[in-house]
C-alpha cells in the first residue's frame, strides 16, 4: 500500500522561515554596512534588498543600532568558535598562539575594521550599541580565554589569580601595535607572517614577561633572519 507523505508542522515551517528570513536580514546588512559604512546604509535599502518589510526588522532588532549590534554579534560567535577550534592543543603556548592568531587575524579583517570604526563613531549616540559591540565581540573572546586559563591553572600549567583579567590583558597586547594602524587606515592589511610575528611576541611576553624565560621554561619564538625581513 502506498505510504502518505508525512504531514509538516505549519508551526514548524513557520519557525524555518522566520529564521532564514532572520538570516538573510542579517547577511544583507552585513554586506551592506561593509560596502556604505554605517551612516550610508538605511533600513528602508536593507529591506529592499532582503525583502520582507520594515515592521519585521523593527520587530527583530529595533533600530539600525540594533541590526549592526546583531550583525556583529553573530559573526563574532563564529569567530570564537573557530578560536577554541584553533587551540585545542593542552599546552598553554601552543594553544595561545593559535588562539592569538585566529582572533588577531578576525580583528584585522577589513570587514571587521568597518564595522569597528561604525561603532566608534554612532556608540556615543547609541550606548546599547556599543555595549553589544563590546560584550558581544571582545568579550566573548575573554570568557573563552578565560575558561581556559582556569583550566590550565587548575592543572598546573600556569599560574593565574585572576583568569578573567589575565584574559583581558592578553587580548589588549595580541592588538597592541596592528589594531590602531589597522583602524586609522595608517597602514595597508596586514599578513599572516606580520600577525604570527606579533602574536608570538605577545604569547612570549604573557607566559613569561619582559625578564625573559625563567630557568626550566620553555623558550618563546625567536624570529629568524629571513623572518625579520619579511
Amino acid at each position: 500500500m502506498e505510504q502518505r507523505a508525512h504531514a509538516i508542522d505549519p508551526r514548524n515551517r513557520r519557525g524555518a522561515e522566520a529564521e532564514a528570513r532572520l538570516r538573510r536580514i542579517l547577511a544583507v546588512a552585513e554586506r551592506m554596512f561593509i560596502e556604505r559604512g554605517y551612516a550610508h546604509t538605511s533600513l528602508d535599502a536593507i529591506v529592499r534588498r532582503s525583502g520582507g518589510s520594515k515592521a519585521t526588522l523593527l520587530k527583530y532588532f529595533g533600530n539600525k543600532a540594533g541590526l549592526l549590534a546583531a550583525v556583529f554579534d553573530r559573526v563574532a560567535a563564529l569567530r570564537v568558535a573557530d578560536a577554541l577550534g584553533a587551540a585545542r592543543s593542552g599546552e598553554p603556548s601552543a594553544a595561545l598562539r593559535a588562539f592569538g592568531q585566529a582572533v588577531l587575524g578576525f580583528y584585522l579583517r577589513p570587514d571587521s575594521l568597518v564595522i569597528y570604526r561604525s561603532v566608534i563613531a554612532e556608540g556615543h549616540r547609541y550606548p546599547a550599541l556599543a555595549q553589544a559591540f563590546y560584550h558581544g565581540g571582545h568579550g566573548r573572546f575573554v570568557a573563552a580565554l578565560a575558561a581556559r586559563l582556569q583550566a590550565w591553572h587548575d592543572a598546573g600549567l600556569l599560574h593565574s589569580d585572576d583568569a578573567q583579567a589575565d584574559a583581558n590583558r592578553f587580548l589588549h597586547m595580541l592588538r597592541a601595535n596592528l589594531l590602531e594602524p589597522g583602524l586609522l587606515g595608517l597602514a595597508p592589511a596586514f599578513g599572516p607572517r606580520q600577525i604570527q610575528r606579533e602574536v608570538d611576541a605577545a604569547v612570549a611576553l604573557f607566559l613569561h614577561g619582559v625578564a625573559g624565560t625563567p630557568q626550566g621554561a620553555a623558550s618563546p619564538h625567536t624570529p629568524t633572519p629571513e623572518e625579520k625581513q619579511r
